[in-house]
């Protein structure tokens, strides 16, 4: 995933929030169950913020990603199966990965140019070919690498 970070001047970002968010969802689809937010972020060895991790938790809940559950034995539970969520659906439920290089694409009428046009048709493939990628990717895949790596 790192290629997909903006980090030295790299044009496609995947935002902290959405690579937390992916984090986040592995770890619950690893525990397979309902899950509090302080007990994700002990889990998480990335040091996850609570704050922060509350956030993400909630925009993957309003978007359908989780389910929440509120009280005493509330948390957050996976709303679907695994091989059902993308991680298409996990960053565009915390950001909008189109926005980032969104400026490449959207030309300004009146200084538009043949090299202009040629330049943003490049950036509208790598768009689709991004959304392809991140649509193609389960999480049921993620979960499954992290426990051959972590030999689960």
């Amino acid at each position: 995933m790192d290629i997909l970070n903006k980090r030295k001047g790299e044009i496609l970002a995947i935002t902290m929030k959405s690579e937390y968010a992916i984090k986040i969802m592995i770890l619950i689809g690893l525990e397979n169950r309902r899950v509090c937010a302080r007990e994700l972020v002990k889990k998480c060895r990335a040091k996850l913020p609570l704050e922060f991790a509350e956030k993400i938790l909630a925009d993957l809940a309003r978007n359908g990603i989780l389910k929440a559950y509120r009280g005493r034995g509330g948390g957050y539970e996976l709303a679907r199966d695994t091989e059902e969520i993308t991680v298409y659906d996990i960053v565009t439920a915390v950001d909008n990965p189109t926005d980032a290089i969104k400026c490449f694409v959207d030309v300004i009428p009146e200084q538009e140019s043949p090299e202009t046009c040629t330049v943003s048709k490049i950036w509208e493939i790598v768009l689709g070919k991004m959304e392809d990628t991140l649509r193609s990717i389960k999480l049921k895949d993620l979960i499954e690498d992290y426990k051959a790596r972590c030999k689960i």
